[in-house]
């Protein structure tokens, strides 16, 4: 069969994310496709990512969705919604069209606006890192799209715990991504075979690549790079005996509290509570500072005269893994690294 190309001229608009793109014969948006019907053909319609030519479909996948018909036009929806400025190639019949959905002058892409730890120099059994987005991102194959290099370029292989779903948390913007712990522990199979992933005094760039997506299907505009150096391993737990209080001086001021060493940002949350005099929680936004080892807490309300207690939950870490009741990394004959009988950790200050 004689193979034509139907010329499809689409006028573009600045649209919202609802509103539709169409051409003579021809109308898109996130949320469908549809095509004027010829009786005459066998109306067979398939919707690819990219820009294709009919040849190279043959080992393309087709986008997954429902056709619906009348007898004026075919209408397909997809069973994900269209990605922003992405292209795309419809194949009806035997003609091809290529579109794309502009994005909004308005549209904010992607960027990153926390990494945590954010300090340049880490230890070598580091474990954790979490990476604030300004928008909610897209979880699928996450990882394709992260790496570490080492210092002469290359790509590091196994160094995430590349688990299935993607660890976000609800607003889908904050991302953690876990150092494979088996490398990172000594004594288990990985770390004997391949070694610890960081090696001191050497450095690395942990790269989120632009290829990222947002929810909306929008990739960011340029990597995100984050530099940093490698000292030696951490092996000895956090202690809170060597924290200080900074107690508020007046009932406005906020209340600051300085570690002797980065805390690990996502075990801190929810894991701090003030209690008043009368054993009252103190509502309130901590905020960390100084490369995670200060921490200040702004109450909803003005502080009261009177006593206060910190009560810290025990799972609180440092950047190893390393908790206030034990090492995530302990020898079994260190009687000196043994699990520690508390259940809670507490310091007091007074505003008076």
């Amino acid at each position: 069969m004689k193979k034509s190309i139907i010329v499809v001229v689409v006028w573009l608009f600045s649209i919202h994310l609802g509103n539709s793109q169409t051409g003579t014969d021809f109308a898109f948006n996130r949320y469908s496709v549809t095509v004027k019907r010829n009786l005459n053909e066998s109306n067979t319609f398939n919707l690819y990512r990219g820009q294709i030519s009919v040849e190279e479909t043959e080992n393309a996948n087709a986008i997954l969705g429902e056709v619906i018909t009348n007898d004026t036009i075919l209408r397909f929806i997809p069973l994900v919604p269209l990605g922003l400025h992405q292209d795309y190639t419809v194949i009806y019949n035997n003609h091809i069209t290529h579109f794309s959905l502009d994005l909004p002058k308005s549209y904010e892409l992607q960027t990153i606006t926390d990494i945590y730890p954010s300090s340049k120099k880490l230890p070598s059994n580091v474990l954790k890192w979490y990476i604030k987005f300004a928008n909610p991102i897209n979880e699928t194959n996450v990882y394709n799209h992260i790496r570490i290099l080492n210092q002469d370029g290359d790509t590091l292989s196994r160094t995430f715990l590349n688990i299935e779903n993607a660890l976000v948390n609800t607003d889908g913007r904050l991302l953690t991504l876990w150092i494979e712990p088996g490398r990172q522990k000594r004594g288990l199979i990985p770390n004997q075979q391949l070694g610890s992933v960081f090696q001191p005094g050497k450095s690395y760039k942990l790269i989120v690549l632009k290829t990222l997506k947002d929810k909306q299907g929008v990739s960011m505009s340029n990597d995100f790079i984050h530099s940093f150096q490698i000292t030696e391993d951490d092996r000895k737990k956090p202690d809170i005996n060597l924290w200080e209080i900074v107690s508020p001086e007046t009932s406005t001021n906020d209340l600051i509290m300085h570690s002797n060493e980065p805390l690990d940002y996502g075990s801190v949350l929810g894991s701090i509570i003030i209690l008043d005099a009368d054993n009252k929680e103190v509502f309130g936004n901590w905020k960390f500072t100084n490369n995670e080892k200060t921490l200040i807490f702004k109450p909803t309300d003005i502080w009261s005269k009177g006593k206060y207690r910190i009560f810290f939950n025990t799972r609180i870490e440092d950047l190893a893994g390393n908790n206030l009741k034990q090492l995530f990394d302990n020898k079994i004959d260190d009687k000196d690294q043994l699990v520690h009988k508390n259940t809670e950790y507490i310091l007091e200050f007074n505003i008076h």
